[in-house]
């Protein structure tokens, strides 16, 4: 065999085995590869076409939340951020002022669950100003955060310079957020009370009447020696001299009017809740 035949058979069955080789490699080690590889990519692919598709709808699900969040947080009402009763503590102490200044206390009672939100059980008691503990709780129910006010008790205070004051007490709740889905929303106070408010307690007639500590003139223990247009000289209480013009106070009352004909001066006292005219005459007549 020469040379030429023995290298080309020596080539040819270098090229078998490699082919073989190859074959077998590509068959029993790339393909199932190349198979899980195109199975991935396909898997990208479609992963892909769902992610553009989220991708589109972003502007317009931004906006939703942008509204949701707008809407939420200008609502009249909102939710406390936890379920810490230091929170609603707090805003109840910040509510306590000015016209609306109250002495209260404040009794944790207990929790209630809920699948998104919770309520928090207070007890609330307390005395102050019939006018202010009405604006108190009126700014408790009309401010932001939602607390509802049950089992209100009012009883009034039967003392001398209490008689506008109210002891109360009522039962609040308090709900919280559980679900955490949009931001906190700010926790506005409502800002209207009463100026004047008439308390239903105050007792009309009383038995008992102010000290005359300012030693004002008593008029019914005064004696009138002389008047002129605008005022009145009397003999007061103490046997000391005074003189009275008109629309000036009086023990319980004032001076309201003079009538220099019939020689006379009436004044408006306000007797325990009655209100009656005495009226002087010179020289001590009583009319």
């Amino acid at each position: 065999m020469s040379h030429a035949v023995r290298n080309t058979l020596i080539l040819l069955i270098v090229l078998i085995l490699f082919s073989a080789t190859g074959y077998v490699y590509l068959h029993y080690y790339q393909a199932p590869e190349i198979k899980e590889l195109t199975v991935q990519l396909d898997e990208k692919k479609r992963e892909l076409e769902q992610n553009k598709q989220v991708a589109s709808q972003f502007t317009a699900i931004s906006e939703s939340y942008r509204e949701a969040s707008e809407y939420f947080n200008n609502y009249d009402k909102a939710l406390y951020s936890s379920s810490n009763e230091d929170n609603v503590y707090d805003f109840l102490n910040t509510l306590n002022a000015g016209q609306s200044y109250n002495n209260f206390n404040f009794a944790f009672t207990d929790s209630v669950l809920q699948p998104k939100y919770g309520v928090l059980n207070m007890e609330i008691t307390g005395d102050g100003q019939y006018r202010n503990v009405v604006n108190f709780i009126r700014r408790i129910e009309r401010s932001k955060p939602l607390n509802k006010v049950k089992n209100v008790t009012l009883t009034p205070i039967l003392e001398d310079d209490k008689y506008n004051w109210v002891e109360y007490s009522f039962n609040l709740e308090s709900y919280y957020d559980r679900s955490k889905i949009l931001d906190k929303p700010t926790f506005d106070i409502f800002q209207g009370t009463y100026a004047s408010l008439h308390n239903p307690f105050f007792p009309l007639v009383r038995d008992n009447f102010k000290p005359n500590t300012a030693e004002l003139v008593d008029v019914r223990k005064s004696r009138l020696v002389a008047l002129s247009t605008k005022r009145v000289f009397l003999i007061d209480q103490s046997g000391v001299m005074q003189q009275i013009e008109i629309g000036e106070k009086v023990y319980l009352g004032k001076l309201s009017s003079i009538n220099l004909n019939n020689k006379t001066a009436t004044f408006t006292l306000n007797q325990g809740g009655l209100v009656e005219r005495e009226t002087l005459k010179v020289n001590n007549t009583n009319n």
